[in-house]
């Protein structure tokens, strides 16, 4: 019976070395969840002078990302849900540090000529180098999920409220809901005029209008006849769904972009029409 156990022990212990060494070569989500719990408020705003007194969980997190991603590494995110969760977090937790790598700062739009802060500015995953504009490009057409369009924030007062919960696999269709349900129903983001068949949006919904048309007709959600309208409606609270129900055909126009920087301590986005704000 000894000489029994004595030949089962090392199997056992090596069963145990390759767990570890398996959760080794996962993402460990954990830092880049303390970072959102200690430096975001429920409001989704970030205290990045905090966060660059204290950037430890960060950049051990940016370390991960740098290291490895669904393209170097495909064995480690085997589903749509781990990809997703992975570029999201990538480009959030990308777009704070370079924030405060280069705090203070009043707008992203000052951390390089125009928009190249998005087009022109690399940052590694996986050991290949991209710009914020690949990563959206990979969760939106690749990926074709237009939710994340709730989910990826800019630092930016008109970008989606930061969750203060990380992606993982096993949330993010939670999140994703969450996020969309949110930012849909805020007011700075949604006015409604039945009396005049007129609807007001956000500058997302109209700068990636194709993501969210597509979708409308791929899934034949088609109510108002107006694919803008009918994407949110699927997302809108009773309320507002109600009086949405109630337009045919409408007019839409949609709300400036404010590129100022969401900090905690810098004023939040009004929600007021301005045309002459674009994104990139």
């Amino acid at each position: 019976m000894r000489k029994l156990n004595f030949l089962v022990l090392p199997f056992f212990v090596l069963a145990l070395a390759s767990s570890a060494c398996a959760q080794e070569q996962g993402l460990d989500y954990a830092p880049w969840d303390r970072v959102l719990k200690k430096f975001v408020t429920a409001a989704g705003r970030v205290d990045y002078t905090a966060l660059k007194a204290n950037p430890d969980d960060l950049n051990k997190y940016v370390e991960q990302i740098a290291a490895r991603s669904p393209a170097s590494h495909p064995q480690d995110f085997p589903t749509r849900e781990s990809q997703l969760a992975y570029w999201i977090n990538a480009y959030n937790a990308l777009v704070i540090n370079a924030v405060i790598q280069n705090w203070p700062t009043k707008s992203v739009r000052n951390l390089g000529m125009l928009y190249s802060f998005f087009w022109a500015r690399k940052f590694v995953a996986g050991g290949k180098e991209y710009t914020l504009n690949n990563i959206e490009d990979i969760l939106r057409k690749k990926l074709a999920e237009p939710r994340i369009h709730f989910a990826i924030v800019c630092a930016s007062n008109s970008c989606p409220r930061l969750q203060r919960e990380a992606y993982t696999p096993e949330n993010t269709e939670r999140l994703l809901d969450e996020a969309a349900r949110l930012y849909v129903n805020e007011p700075r983001n949604l006015k409604i005029d039945v009396a005049h068949n007129r609807v007001t949006l956000p500058n997302i919904l109209g700068h990636y209008h194709e993501d969210f048309e597509n979708y409308v007709r791929a899934h034949n959600v088609t109510i108002t006849g107006q694919p803008q309208v009918d994407y949110i409606r699927l997302y809108a609270n009773p309320a507002n769904r109600a009086l949405l129900d109630q337009l045919k055909n409408p007019k839409v126009d949609h709300f400036g972009y404010d590129w100022g920087i969401n900090d905690v301590h810098g004023p939040a986005a009004a929600g007021k029409f301005v045309e002459k704000e674009e994104m990139p």
